[in-house]
């Protein structure tokens, strides 16, 4: 192999976008059957699973909790709206925007999908060994969640560190050294003083 030829090798095996590629690829392989049986596709059941979550989000707060762009989330409400999933009314907090809510239809295709796509995740996440799990997650949110998912995966993965103390045993073990450096004076000491200043 010339100099010039290793310079131009890229190595798709440390490649993070390649291999998340790779990766959303098999997870999206696991959950396409049931998926299709509802006539969903992921990205489409992202945004029922965020509107089951929370109603009468607008389409702004749906880019934000499912992470699709907005002009192809635009086409994807616009489209799901005439399929019967959803339905569009006015804001009553802002009259430029469109409060988007469920319909019987889109919940029952949603519930359907569900346990599917739940099962999927479980799977690629059984290719995890369990105490990777969480960060794994944290990681995944890093890069592509909501900041307010993120900080909170962060948290969970922190406190299930087992190499880091929990918060709560730190500060007890903290107290109780204090405790055990200056130990507490008892009644008697505390009268034996003042006699002595008497006298």
């Amino acid at each position: 192999m010339t100099e010039q030829q290793a310079g131009t090798e890229f190595d798709l095996a440390a490649s993070p976008s390649h291999l998340l590629h790779r990766a959303q690829q098999a997870a999206v392989n696991l959950s396409s059957g049931a998926l299709a049986d509802q006539g969903l596709t992921l990205r489409q059941f992202a945004v029922l699973a965020a509107l089951a979550a929370q109603e009468g989000q607008s389409q702004a707060r749906l880019v934000d909790k499912t992470g699709i762009d907005r002009s192809t989330l635009a086409d994807m409400v616009v489209r799901m709206e005439r399929a019967g999933y959803i339905k569009r009314v006015d804001s009553t907090e802002d009259r430029r925007a469109k409060a988007v809510s469920l319909l019987a239809k889109g919940r029952k295709a949603y519930e359907a999908a569900m346990p599917a796509v739940a099962e999927a995740d479980k799977q690629v996440l059984d290719m995890i060994r369990a105490n990777r799990r969480i960060g794994f997650l944290a990681s995944l949110a890093s890069i592509g969640g909501p900041e307010e998912e993120v900080a909170i995966l962060e948290e969970v993965a922190e406190s299930e560190d087992p190499k880091k103390p929990k918060a709560k045993k730190a500060k007890a073990k903290a107290t109780k050294a204090v405790k055990t450096d200056k130990p507490d004076k008892s009644k008697s000491d505390k009268k034996k003083k003042k006699k002595k200043k008497k006298k």
